[in-house]
């Protein structure tokens, strides 16, 4: 149910981005405003990147098979990095359009009516933002997403108000605040990159995490003691293998107790997270 969920917010991001997108695109055209049509193709590459999330959201819930034997986790690390490269190319472009403004001149005022649509596009973005955040909770590509919203509320902060100067003032102000856009953008893909490396290359989770697998290989009856513990993360499932010493002399029969026991303990002590465990058994002393 929770998966249906996450698919099913991040299916209605796509559509509130499409419909801000339009508001802006419109309204960029009809004021004469590039900070709006810059922050319209931001809204543009948000239906792109929306529909890149609920496509590799499901794709990250498949079981194990044949040829990814650890499951899919890492396919939404890597729909990360996708949005993140469109978000590069589409914002070139945009960086483009406004120093060309800039250099070549432009109309000397935006009009008006630019106002209002930067306004309810704004409205709009806060709506999706705070969807995202509440109903996206427990996924790696939402949580990426409702980061990308919300930049994109700061975004129509400063449309908003370049339009606004643009229009009582002068269109500099408007061009300043394609610039300021762009410099969010910036941020936020250096930011973004930062989050996804630890996944990428198999970081190991909070050391809170760690801690409480410790303390419950402790509590397991005839474990002697532990070593090579090793966990990473992969978006949201933990793997984690370890060297369990128990009294030597043993039976196969009580070892393979023992095993399960601490499986299980490991597995309760992080709550719902999914767990992946391979524990290796030692006699005493061999270790």
């Amino acid at each position: 149910m929770e998966d249906e969920r996450v698919e099913r917010v991040l299916l209605a991001s796509a559509v509130g981005n499409a419909a801000v997108c339009l508001l802006k695109i419109i309204g960029g055209v009809l004021s004469g405003s590039v900070a709006l049509l810059a922050d319209g193709s931001d809204s543009l590459l948000n239906v792109a990147s929306a529909s890149l999330a609920y496509r590799f959201r499901r794709e990250a819930r498949k079981p194990p098979d044949r040829e990814h034997p650890y499951g899919h986790a890492l396919v939404e690390a890597y729909g990360s990095i996708l949005i993140l490269v469109l978000m590069v190319a589409t914002f070139s472009f945009v960086g483009f359009e406004a120093l060309d403004r800039l250099l070549h001149g432009a109309e000397e005022r935006v009009l008006p009516i630019g106002i209002a649509f930067a306004a309810l596009s704004l409205a709009l973005n806060l709506t999706v933002s705070a969807m995202l955040r509440v109903f996206g909770r427990g996924s790696p590509i939402a949580a990426t997403e409702a980061r990308h919203v919300s930049f994109d509320v700061a975004e129509g902060v400063v449309t908003l108000t370049g339009v606004a100067l643009g229009s009582a003032f002068s269109s500099l102000y408007d061009v300043a605040a394609a610039f300021v856009l762009l410099a969010l953008v910036a941020f936020f893909v250096a930011r973004t990159l930062k989050q996804l490396e630890a996944e990428i290359t198999a970081a190991s989770p909070p050391r809170e995490v760690v801690e409480r697998i410790e303390s419950a290989l402790r509590e397991v009856k005839g474990v002697v003691g532990y070593h090579n513990l090793r966990v990473r993360r992969a978006g949201e499932s933990v793997f984690a293998d370890v060297h369990l010493v128990v009294e030597r002399g043993l039976s196969v029969e009580e070892a393979h107790r023992i095993c399960d026991e601490a499986e299980s303990r490991m597995k309760r002590a992080l709550g719902g997270t999914p767990v992946d465990i391979v524990i290796h058994v030692e006699p005493e002393g061999d270790e």
